[in-house]
């Protein structure tokens, strides 16, 4: 953060005015008659913002794939996704070669709220149509901690009973937790883009934390997915007993953590982490119960799976501690 000194000057016979710092105007975009917001603190100090309610061009991206492989395409659109654009303008120096244009449909797909609007054989024209203002980062995380926890909850269940139906359908809803997460980058790093041109619920000190929550959740959803593939192997019932016991222990630390996040709560964020040593005793127990006895197989992948689950849970345990410390 810098600091400037300005001098207070007495205009007219009752305005005094001061110069605002020439860079701050510049990174803003700012020009003469533009408008800006002065917000009073608490502290009787002056916040003085960029005005939200200015029209800003839109932005245009162009992306040339020619001789790009398709995995290449994808890493490239969601680059250009997560760092914002109005508009994607994907071209090609000779044709969109037909597993090109299926590698930009398949990432597009994976992603909310964009478009193909215009396509010819040279050049395909992706539109984004969400409103920065209408949706938040918190909204998005709070969305994921949902899905999230229901898949986790749910592939266990599925392990336990042997239905497939059910695992299918965990599965399925990890495509919807990808999309949220690259959506809630995006909206971070719009954020802190826009720092001082719009009204967020992520300052941009706190961003850092908002993205490993996000992360935290995406990856507690892979591992739900990874558990609903051991559907199948379920280990012998005096082991399962065991393995529901912990689980019972990871799915409350997890519920917790999420809870102290969104209220702010340190002492449920404390609480998480205090449950460490015990859920490593469960853990170590477990071990020696499972080693080197026939049909453990999905028991070691599902005890793995619950330790990452634990140690995703401590991290946003973690988040919330430093945002609220």
């Amino acid at each position: 953060m810098t600091m400037e000194s300005r001098k207070l000057q007495f205009t007219g016979r009752s305005t005094y005015v001061v110069s605002l710092p020439k860079a701050w105007v510049r990174e803003r975009g700012l020009k003469a008659g533009d408008r800006v917001l002065i917000e009073v603190t608490e502290s009787g100090d002056l916040l003085i913002r960029a005005d939200a309610s200015r029209v800003e061009e839109p932005r245009t991206k162009s992306l040339d794939i020619s001789g790009l492989s398709p995995r290449q395409i994808e890493r490239r659109v969601v680059s250009a996704y997560l760092f914002g654009f109005d508009e994607l303008r994907i071209t090609s120096r000779h044709r969109i070669l037909p597993d090109q244009r299926e590698a930009v449909m398949n990432i597009l797909r994976r992603i909310l709220g964009t478009e193909v609007l215009a396509e010819t054989s040279h050049e395909m024209v992706v539109n984004d149509l969400l409103d920065f203002k209408e949706i938040s980062p918190r909204s998005i995380l709070r969305r994921m901690q949902v899905i999230a926890e229901f898949m986790f909850k749910n592939a266990v269940e599925a392990f336990f009973s042997r239905d497939r139906e059910l695992a299918k359908d965990v599965i399925a809803r990890d495509e919807e937790v990808d999309k949220f997460y690259l959506l809630a980058t995006r909206e971070i790093i719009e954020g802190i883009r826009r720092a001082g041109r719009a009204n967020i619920d992520v300052p941009p000190e706190k961003a850092v934390h908002y993205l490993s929550v996000a992360r935290s959740l995406e990856r507690i959803a892979d591992h739900s997915v990874k558990i609903s593939s051991l559907v199948g192997r379920t280990p012998p019932e005096e082991v399962a007993g065991e393995l529901r016991k912990l689980y019972a222990e990871v799915v409350e630390n997890f519920e917790k953590a999420s809870r102290s996040f969104f209220s702010g709560d340190v002492n449920l964020a404390d609480a998480v982490l205090d449950a460490r040593d015990k859920l490593q005793r469960m853990v170590s127990s477990l071990l020696e119960q499972i080693e080197d006895k026939p049909g453990t197989i999905g028991a070691f992948t599902l005890l793995d799976s619950f330790q990452r689950v634990y140690a995703y849970s401590a991290d946003i345990a973690e988040s919330t501690l430093d945002m609220n410390i």
